[in-house]
């Protein structure tokens, strides 16, 4: 029996990957609802009823992706994004298209022409070194202005953080190694444009069909409102933390050899549950209270990685108001003294006419989420006007948080899990729903092998 501790995204795919082998697994999810952050809700518009997103907007379609929304029989509603339609930067009170061609790059008035010549030292300057930040990085290779203004806000604004934080091993690294960019982070990032070419979707009840449709496909396998209190050893010892940790570093080793035969008990409200592996799927602080008994040592390093706070508005524009052409959305520059992150632009992406959603705080801006809801709705109003001229009308403020990535991450480096003890979430591999069901079916394939001296934290 393997246990799944969290029912969002990461534990369903999971769950699934697993079901379709015929491997006996539980998920246990504390809320009465699936999905996590991938949160989608019908609320009163100002021209009726409105799908918002409050997580996830919209995801690329992957192959393997495809599959399984084949399976949770979600394929007669998939809504496919127009093709081509490129983000805008808000600078100097224009709205610029994001340049992603090399054309584009030379013609775009966002960057000086200084800033398009000092771009060119990335061909000829070192690669990031890991522990360098991602800022310094930026301004090394690229320059102060393609930092500030592009490349910067769209990295940070991916995690919610400040690129002075964040190390270049966590995420520009992974992304050369993954475009075969070599040293040049001009030729990794034209590299991933052409080579998008999945493509975007979403659902007509929002993203958050897709983890409902994978619930009922496996309702039978599934307890909800069920919280887990904590993770206790099972071993022949006895009692709490007999399991012995995994000597490989990061993560629990697959398999079912070693101390790992005697299996865990999750402990709920109203019982105790016997599973041979446990995967834990849930953010890192709900992990470190769950293992806090069990490792205490690596529950204190899950517990000190940071989460950036993010208010979601969805903002709709009333029927008969045009509203300026602002592509997929628009970014602020890290020059901004904007609140607002970002905006996505659904309209211009789903047909959804006249429905935005604004993203606010983020690292740094932790004081926004002690404001009221009313306060955080009216500056996202506000900073929308301020960009476009057009008033929208805000319909709520959900807020959240999102792993930071950031310098606190070192605590990952060395961790150890006990044996059978498995992490598959974001903050441990890499974000965004394609990535997590890789990242599933890598954890699946620890879970079913015999033998496997291999970490269940992949480095990214």
């Amino acid at each position: 029996m393997i246990g799944i501790v969290g029912g969002g995204l990461s534990g369903l795919f999971l769950l699934d990957i697993l079901a379709d082998r015929g491997v006996d697994a539980l998920l246990l999810e504390a809320a009465d609802t699936p999905g996590g952050v991938a949160l989608s809700r019908l609320v009163d518009g100002p021209d009726g009823p409105v799908t918002v997103d409050l997580g996830p907007q919209r995801v690329r379609l992957t192959p393997g992706l495809a599959a399984l929304v084949e399976r949770a029989g979600l394929t007669p509603s998939i809504l496919q994004a127009r093709s081509g339609v490129p983000f805008t930067v808000n600078h100097g009170g224009r709205l610029h298209p994001a340049p992603f061609s090399l054309g584009a790059a030379l013609r775009t008035p966002l960057i000086s022409p200084f800033g398009k010549l000092r771009a060119l030292a990335d061909f000829i300057t070192p690669p990031p070194r890991p522990d360098e930040s991602v800022a310094n990085a930026f301004r090394r290779k690229l320059g102060p202005e393609i930092h500030t203004r592009l490349a910067g806000p769209i990295l940070g604004g991916l995690y919610g953080s400040d690129p002075e934080d964040m190390d270049a091993r966590h995420t520009l690294l992974p992304v050369l190694a993954r475009t075969g960019g070599g040293r040049s982070l001009l030729r990794a990032l034209l590299k991933a444009s052409r080579g998008a070419s999945h493509p975007v979707v979403s659902f007509r009840e929002g993203m958050g069909a897709l983890p409902m449709a994978l619930a009922r496909r496996h309702a039978e396998r599934i307890r909800l409102g069920t919280p887990v209190i904590s993770v206790e050893g099972a071993g022949t010892s006895g009692g709490t933390g007999s399991a012995s940790p995994s000597s490989t570093g990061m993560g629990g080793r697959g398999g079912t050899g070693g101390s790992r035969g005697s299996g865990y008990r999750l402990v709920t409200a109203a019982d105790e549950i016997q599973v041979d592996q446990v995967v834990l799927t849930l953010p890192a602080p709900a992990v470190a209270g769950m293992l806090d008994a069990l490792v205490p040592e690596a529950a204190g390093r899950f517990g000190s990685l940071r989460y950036n706070p993010l208010v979601v508005v969805p903002l709709v524009v009333p029927e008969g108001v045009a509203v300026p052409e602002v592509g997929s959305g628009f970014k602020e520059t890290l020059e901004s003294s904007a609140l607002t992150r970002g905006v996505t632009a659904h309209g211009a992406l789903f047909d959804r006419r006249g429905l935005f959603s604004a993203f606010l705080g983020g690292m740094g801006r932790e004081e926004l989420l002690n404001r009221s809801d009313e306060v955080l709705m009216a500056v996202a109003r506000d900073e929308f006007r301020a960009v476009t001229g057009v008033e929208p009308v805000p319909l709520l403020a959900h807020r959240t948080w999102m792993p930071a990535w950031d310098r606190s991450w070192k605590a990952m480096d060395g961790l150890a899990l006990p044996a059978g003890v498995h992490i598959c979430a974001a903050y441990a591999h890499r974000p965004g729903i394609p990535g997590r069901l890789e990242d599933a079916r890598r954890v699946a394939e620890l879970l079913l092998r015999p033998t496997a001296d291999q970490s269940s934290i992949a480095p990214r």
